[in-house]
């Protein structure tokens, strides 16, 4: 992980849209308050030169499955939308599908369907060729790779998956026995949307007298304990009602459920990987053990934290108002929210989830399973053609519309101190996915938050019941991701 100085905040080329950072500059280490970090060396806006095959499409449409916008996945990749004209990442979309069109002599379609994986199971089944690429959710995806219905990207010749515009820790954590039946890179900005952070109020930690949480970041400081100390007894009856309710103030609020975030926040994972490329369960461990205590206490103390659900009604919503009112200290959520509070009157800032303890190397950020992986059905009839315009959308989109969503939308019209920038290279510098997140194998996904809600740590029996269950459903992806060869 690195923190950029700050003449560089506005250069994407250090993040990665799945969390890994570009190898391809030459880098002199540097370090500021305990935050290593890079200098650059030589030009620093200069991507590596794509290898780009000369391939023509002859005018063919290249269609695209992909998921109908919901909830808070906003499909916006592949279509710029008129009414939009003159939005930065709208006209990076425009220009992108026009660099690629040009580059290929295509047409680039997106398809939109509320089912991405039925609809393709269908069609591969039928021996149909009416998609190109087929972009569900990880979760979904993750359902058919082991179906002989996708093909294994790492042997098309024509993606790169060193290359910047790919995620290395999804191409490496997504994997299994070295088989890569989808990933996710620079093609879509959704992932973007949905990787756990954290804001704050500026004019709360005034008016409570207190250090910008800025400080334990530089200091190497920003823990779970420190987080919790921050917020003790920030919670308050404002009204005098004698009830805490939407109308009063808090220090920390955020689902109970996303204790998970705060284990990968401590750089654990619920499955790794063994030199052989095979998943094998992470979680039973004294460390994951000592970040649940902590998350508990901290999630069970009405002096310091509550619920979004306190503010009533669509949350994403009711939270970002009462947040916008100064009414919480702390929120952690998925990006996506943030980007809505850029008309907040008071000034607010970035910054990442907190570390277990000072010891722990480097900050941790999990993407959502709902992002969505790239895949290539089995019947498109020239996997290396195919492989070549989707190298061309992720090179594009690294180049233009990355640029778009992290330098103008995120750093320009919502950071308002040299702070923040610094933050968010932290929180997508260091974000990764994890099988079991996306697999869920026995349950291992919805086993912690019971832990929260019953003030109690009860992980060993909860992991004894499902331990069994756990190893049975990783086996059978194992041996079916050997049987396809």
């Amino acid at each position: 992980m690195k923190k950029l100085l700050l003449i560089l905040l506005v250069l994407v080329l250090f993040i990665s849209a799945c969390g890994s950072g570009s190898e391809n500059k030459t880098m002199e280490e540097t370090s500021v308050g305990g935050i290593s970090g890079n200098e650059e060396t030589e030009d620093p806006k200069a991507l590596p030169k794509p290898n780009l095959k000369d391939y023509n499409l002859n005018g063919r449409s290249y269609n695209i499955l992909v998921q109908e916008s919901h909830g808070w996945v906003n499909s916006r990749d592949f279509e710029a939308f008129p009414e939009m004209s003159g939005e930065p990442v709208n006209d990076a979309i425009r220009e992108r599908v026009i660099a690629v069109e040009e580059l290929y002599n295509c047409v680039i379609t997106p398809i939109y369907s509320k089912a991405v994986v039925t609809d393709a199971r269908k069609d591969v089944m039928a021996e149909g060729n009416s998609y190109d690429l087929i972009m569900p959710q990880m979760t979904d995806v993750s359902q058919i790779a082991g179906e002989g219905l996708l093909l294994d990207l790492n042997v098309i010749d024509t993606l790169h998956f060193e290359m910047p515009w790919w995620s290395r820790n999804a191409c490496e954590n997504l994997s299994v026995m070295h088989k890569l039946f989808y990933t996710l890179g620079d093609v879509s900005l959704i992932d973007n949307d949905g990787i756990a952070g954290m804001i704050f109020n500026k004019a709360m930690i005034v008016n409570e007298g207190l250090e910008m949480p800025y400080k334990y970041v530089y200091e190497n400081k920003w823990t779970l304990d420190t987080l919790h100390d921050i917020c003790k007894g920030l919670n308050r009856d404002l009204n005098g009602d004698g009830k805490m309710d939407m109308d009063d103030q808090y220090g920390f609020i955020t689902d109970k459920q996303n204790i998970i975030y705060m284990i990968y926040a401590g750089g654990e994972q619920l499955v790794r990987k063994d030199r052989d490329d095979i998943p094998y369960p992470s979680v039973d461990n004294e460390r994951v053990m000592g970040i649940i205590d902590k998350t508990i206490a901290m999630f069970n103390d009405d002096t310091a934290f509550a619920e979004t659900t306190v503010f009533g009604g669509n949350y994403a919503i009711t939270a970002n108002n009462a947040f916008m009112n100064n009414q919480f200290l702390f929120r952690l959520s998925a990006m996506m929210n943030f980007t809505i509070i850029r008309e907040m009157e008071s000034d607010f800032g970035f910054i990442p989830l907190p570390k277990y303890e000072e010891s722990q190397e480097g900050y941790h950020h999990a993407y959502s399973y709902a992002s969505p992986g790239v895949a290539i059905p089995i019947t498109v009839p020239d996997a290396e053609e195919t492989g070549a315009v989707l190298e061309a959308l992720a090179y594009y989109g690294r180049l233009l519309v990355l640029p778009a969503y992290y330098e103008i939308n995120l750093q320009t019209k919502i950071t308002r101190d040299e702070d923040s920038p610094i933050m968010l290279d932290i929180i997508f510098d260091s974000g990764t996915f994890d099988l079991g997140l996306i697999y869920n194998f026995g349950g291992i996904r919805e086993m912690f938050a019971p832990f929260v809600l019953k003030n109690a740590n009860t992980f060993p029996s909860a992991y004894e019941s499902i331990v069994n269950k756990i190893n049975a459903d990783m086996d059978k992806i194992i041996d079916t991701f050997r049987s396809l060869g």
